[in-house]
């Protein structure tokens, strides 16, 4: 009947399937327009997939370069704890050799000069220091070393106040009669 009231037979087929004839023209213009549109959208995808994959890079060379930072970091931390470490044990020794300079000066201050001394002096003298480092008090120390008793230092002391003590020492007071008991001892210890 369409194709009788002069309308084409392609058109009159879709018009008894219900579709009228420009909407397929519409269709394949639709068509197109979707087709164009998914080129350009396949062209933002492409771009947007190069960006993507570039700040994909500049993220892993950011990455590296933060590990790279840390490790150097970690270093440099274990570097300034080891100095720190060094320079604590440089102040102990330091500490430790002004303590020993100190006790060193104390002791030189406390020391006797040897130079010129026999041996029979510094024999006596290393005697005395001894009895001193084992506790003894000078007065003993002093005695000690020299073959004296303090008993026998306080016995003679006290007969030195006697008359007859000091008419000796009046006598010996005279040249002539210490010259005579020098000869006495001598001759006494000779025929010894």
């Amino acid at each position: 009947m369409l194709e009788a009231g002069g309308t084409s037979p392609h058109d009159a087929l879709l018009a008894s399937a219900g579709i009228r004839a420009s909407e397929i023209e519409a269709l394949r213009a639709r068509a197109n327009q979707l087709e164009e549109e998914m080129e350009e959208a396949a062209q933002r995808e492409a771009q947007l997939q190069r960006a993507l994959d570039q700040s994909m890079t500049a993220i892993a060379l950011r990455d590296k370069e933060l590990k790279d930072n840390r490790q150097i970091l970690n270093k440099t931390a274990q570097t300034e704890k080891g100095s720190r470490q060094s320079i604590a044990a440089f102040g102990r020794q330091v500490t430790e050799l002004k303590t020993t300079i100190a006790a060193c000066e104390e002791k030189l201050a406390r020391t006797i000069s040897t130079d010129g001394l026999n041996d029979d002096a510094l024999a006596t003298l290393s005697m005395f220091r001894d009895r001193l480092a084992r506790g003894e008090g000078i007065a003993e120390a002093a005695l000690g070393s020299v073959g004296y008793r303090a008993p026998d230092v306080d016995a003679a002391l006290t007969k030195q106040d006697r008359h007859e003590v000091r008419a000796f020492d009046a006598l010996l007071a005279r040249p002539s009669w210490r010259r005579r008991l020098l000869l006495w001892l001598l001759r006494t210890t000779n025929r010894r």
